[in-house]
């Protein structure tokens, strides 16, 4: 088994990218935590349906939904609050040199 390909925002202001797909019912559940923290932090979610792309979909097909931020996975399946707002409190190097979110 293969690594999953960890996908870049498109969006160079997300700093959290949200990996999901229609008819999820966790997804569903998890977007309105993962948006009301990145909020909080002042920074974008974007959000990818992995059923758009293939090799998304082959690398992420059972994980959805897959919160990754600054580059890194988060969470899969469900996310907790507390921990995400802890995660968006740590500015990688460059974003602090940049002034970026």
């Amino acid at each position: 088994m293969t690594t999953p390909r960890i996908p870049s925002p498109a969006d160079p202001d997300a700093r959290v990218l949200y990996l999901t797909r229609d008819g999820c019912h966790l997804c569903e559940d998890a977007l309105p935590v993962v948006r009301a923290e990145a909020d909080r932090a002042g920074t974008a979610v974007e959000v990818v349906d992995i059923d758009a792309d293939e090799q998304l979909r082959a690398d992420w097909d059972y994980d959805v939904p897959v919160i990754i931020v600054d580059g890194a996975v988060h969470a899969r399946y469900r996310v907790e609050a507390e921990q995400l707002r802890a995660a968006l409190r740590k500015r990688p190097w460059w974003r602090r040199l940049t002034g970026r979110a």
